[in-house]
């Protein structure tokens, strides 16, 4: 028995597990950051693909750009249980689904070979079926724990649950369909017409990752060769478990992913290699 969705990192170093005794949870090991990336380029490449016939969106490239960065950089991919480090087996990203006047949160799982349009249909498919089935079972199971005693229900989630599925031994069903339980969690608030910003991390689940996705905006950037310019810009909020991996490991991915976001022709096709843990 064991962890279905992750396997357990060796030799991972001394210090980086001391980290683990220092900040214990999650949310005490919170490090943000933004990137604001020149949209021009992504903006006149949607509009190519709306006028081939291919319906490619901001949000798609943006989840894109995170498997691509996961694929080259796996530890952004990882997460820490019990001061012991896991690799995902996955790469697993929720979001919120907008069904009118109710949101629903779906997990999407991809592959790190995955190019811009197998991530584009997997996206797709999870919203059409959140669409034709929109009744949330998350609902009903918070219904239920609420009519049980406060200690009951802290015990349970908060000391039970965790251990019994890192041991294994609950239905994987009611992990795999939990949307904490995953790589990552992307918010679009830049739908509901705000700036990107940053989200605290939960302790529950293993997403170590955060990212809000901001309005899209005018702004003036500094171009390579030192002139000013105003143009469309999108920021990107991340808010990421600092324990999981050190910063050099994180600006490369940050880079990677600015790339991606600027010049999303790359993620046409899939990564050249994979590098997996």
């Amino acid at each position: 028995m064991g962890r279905k969705d992750a396997h357990k990192l060796t030799g991972v170093k001394n210090f980086q597990r001391f980290y683990t005794f220092l900040m214990p949870s999650r949310s005490q090991a919170i490090v943000w950051y933004v990137i604001r990336a020149d949209a021009a380029n992504v903006l006149d490449f949607i509009e190519k693909k709306k006028k081939e016939g291919h319906d490619i969106t901001l949000f798609h490239i943006t989840i894109a750009a995170l498997v691509r960065a996961a694929s080259q950089y796996p530890e952004m991919n990882r997460f820490i249980y019990k001061h012991q480090f896991y690799a995902r087996d996955e790469i697993a990203v929720s979001f919120a689904v907008s069904l009118g006047e109710k949101t629903v949160m779906r997990k999407v799982r991809l592959e790190p070979e995955d190019n811009l349009d197998a991530v584009a249909g997997k996206i797709r498919k999870i919203v059409d079926s959140a669409r034709k089935k929109s009744e949330d079972s998350l609902d009903n199971s918070v219904d239920f724990f609420m009519k049980l005693p406060d200690f009951v229900t802290s015990f349970f989630f908060h000391k039970l649950y965790p251990w019994l599925a890192d041991k294994g031994l609950i239905p994987w069903k009611y992990v795999d369909e939990d949307i904490l339980y995953a790589s990552a969690i992307v918010s679009n608030v830049g739908s509901l017409g705000l700036s990107s910003l940053f989200h605290h991390l939960y302790d529950w689940g293993s997403a170590s990752v955060l990212v809000t996705v901001g309005l899209l905006q005018k702004d003036s950037l500094v171009t390579p060769d030192g002139k000013s310019k105003v143009t469309d810009v999108l920021d990107f909020g991340f808010s990421i478990d600092e324990r999981i991996c050190d910063g050099k490991k994180f600006s490369e991915a940050f880079v990677l992913f600015k790339q991606c976001i600027e010049n999303p022709g790359m993620l046409e096709t899939g990564p050249a290699k994979v590098v997996r843990e």
